[in-house]
C-alpha cells in the first residue's frame, strides 16, 4: 500500500475509531471460529457450543482496547485462564491475549504496564504447561519472547505518536507565535504610517492656514504680500504630496527601495523654520553641548563644527526633526496671532535633547488627548527617550525630549510627564 493509502486508512480510522475496532473485532472473532479455520486435534470430542462461546469471550472485549485497555486485557486474560483450565486445548482466539497487551503498552502509562506483564506470565505458565506437558520450559520461553516482543512494539508505537504529537504541538504554537508576530508587525507598522501621516498632514495644512490667513489678511493693504503667502500654500501643498507620494510608493513595494522615503533630517529642519515663519510664527534655532563625534582642537585642518549635528544616525535625525515639527504644528494651531517660538538642540556624548519653547496661550493642555503628543513620545521612545510636556514657567507652552545616541534596546523604557 502506497504512503497515501497509509494515511487514508489512518485518517478514517481516526474518525470512526468505534467502526474500526467493532469491523477488526468481528473479523478476529471470525476466522478463529473452529468451524471457520476447522477444530485441531487437541478439540476433538469438545463442545463446539462451549469452544464457540470460549472465542467469544477472548476476542468480543477487543472492541473496546481503545477506550479500556487494562480492563480488556484483564478481562481477556481471565478468559484465557479459564480455557486453558478446560479441556479442549488452544483456540485461534487466544491470539487476543497478545493483541490485549498490546493495547496497554500502547496506549497506557508505564507504571501500569509492570502489572500486565505480571498476569500475561502467570497465563503463560499455566498455557504452557497445558500446551506442552513434557517440554513446558521451552512453550513458556516461546510466549515470552512473543509477550516482549508485542510490548516492545506497543511501547515503541506509543513513544512515536507522543513524538508525533509533540512535533504537531510545536508546529500549532509556533504558527500561533507567527500570526502573533504579524499582526504585532503589523500593528507597529499602522502606527508607523499614522505618524507620518499625522506629522506630514498636520504640518502641512496647519502652515497653509496659517498662510491662507495671512493673505486675506493683507490682500487689501499689501497684495504683494498676498501673493507670496499663497506661493507659500501653493509650495507648501506640492511638498505635503511629494512627501505622500513617496510614503505611499514606499508601501505599495514589497522591498522598499532606499531613500524613497520621506526621512527629512537635521538638515532639514532650517527648511521647516522657514516655512513656519512663513506661516507667521517667529521661530530661533539653537544649538549647544558636545557633539557625539567633537572636533579636533589640535588638527586645524579638521572642519568639524561643534553645533552640526547631521552626522547623528539617519532615525534619531527623523525623530528629533519630526518632534520639532509636531511641536511647532501645535504652536501654530493653539499658541495665538502673537506667539515666537525658540527651538534648542543640545548634543550630549550619549543623547541628543530637544526643546520647544513658545509664548502662547500656556494655560492650554494641549495635545494630551490626541496624536500630537502620543506621536512625539512614541518617537522617542525608540530611542529610549524621555518626554515633558506642560506650561512653561515663564509663560507659554514647553516640550523638551531626549533621546539617546543608541535605540531603545540598550537603554531604558521611555518615559512621559507633564509639567
Amino acid at each position: 500500500m502506497s504512503g497515501t493509502g497509509v494515511r487514508r486508512v489512518g485518517e478514517l480510522t481516526a474518525r470512526h475509531p468505534l467502526a474500526t475496532d467493532a469491523v477488526f473485532t468481528l473479523g478476529v472473532m471470525v476466522l478463529g471460529l473452529p468451524s471457520v479455520v476447522g477444530p485441531h486435534p487437541a478439540q476433538v470430542g469438545a463442545s463446539p457450543w462451549l469452544l464457540r462461546l470460549l472465542q467469544i469471550g477472548l476476542t468480543a472485549p477487543l472492541l473496546w482496547r481503545r477506550r479500556r485497555p487494562l480492563t480488556v486485557c484483564y478481562a481477556i486474560a481471565a478468559v484465557a485462564v479459564v480455557q486453558w483450565l478446560l479441556p479442549g486445548g488452544w483456540l485461534q482466539g487466544d491470539i487476543a491475549l497478545l493483541i490485549a497487551v498490546y493495547g496497554v503498552a500502547a496506549r497506557t502509562a508505564r507504571s501500569r504496564l509492570l502489572p500486565v506483564i505480571a498476569v500475561y506470565e502467570a497465563t503463560a505458565v499455566l498455557i504452557a504447561v497445558r500446551w506442552q506437558p513434557s517440554d513446558w520450559p521451552a512453550a513458556l520461553v516461546l510466549l515470552t519472547v512473543a509477550g516482549g516482543a508485542t510490548v516492545a512494539l506497543g511501547v515503541a508505537v506509543r513513544f512515536r505518536r507522543a513524538y508525533l504529537a509533540a512535533l504537531w504541538d510545536r508546529a500549532e504554537r509556533m504558527e500561533v507565535e507567527r500570526d502573533q508576530r504579524a499582526r504585532l508587525s503589523a500593528a507597529a507598522e499602522r502606527a508607523r504610517i499614522a505618524r507620518e501621516m499625522h506629522d506630514i498632514i498636520t504640518h502641512n495644512l496647519s502652515v497653509m492656514i496659517g498662510l491662507a490667513d495671512g493673505a486675506r489678511y493683507s490682500l487689501r493693504s499689501t497684495p504683494e504680500r498676498a501673493e507670496q503667502a499663497m506661493e507659500g500654500v501653493s509650495a507648501t501643498g506640492r511638498q505635503a504630496l511629494g512627501e505622500l507620494r513617496r510614503l505611499l510608493h514606499v508601501l505599495g513595494e514589497e522591498e522598499p527601495t532606499p531613500g524613497l522615503g520621506p526621512q527629512p533630517g537635521l538638515a532639514e529642519l532650517d527648511g521647516l523654520l522657514d516655512r513656519v515663519r512663513d506661516a507667521g510664527l517667529p521661530v530661533e534655532l539653537r544649538t549647544s553641548g558636545d557633539p557625539p563625534n567633537p572636533p579636533n582642537p589640535s588638527d586645524p585642518s579638521d572642519p568639524s563644527d561643534p553645533s552640526d549635528l547631521t552626522d547623528l544616525p539617519a532615525g534619531l535625525q527623523l525623530a528629533v526633526y519630526r518632534i520639532a515639527q509636531e511641536a511647532l504644528t501645535n504652536t501654530l494651531k493653539h499658541g495665538g496671532r502673537d506667539a515666537t517660538a525658540r527651538v534648542r538642540l543640545r548634543s550630549l556624548p550619549d543623547a541628543v535633547e530637544v526643546e520647544i519653547v513658545d509664548t502662547g496661550r500656556g494655560e492650554r493642555h494641549r495635545g494630551s488627548e490626541g496624536r500630537g503628543i502620543a506621536g512625539i513620545t512614541e518617537r522617542a521612545s525608540a530611542y529610549g527617550g524621555t518626554v515633558e510636556a506642560g506650561p512653561h514657567a515663564g509663560g507659554g507652552w514647553r516640550v523638551r525630549a531626549r533621546l539617546s545616541i543608541q535605540p531603545a534596546g540598550h537603554g531604558g523604557a521611555p518615559t512621559r510627564s507633564w509639567e
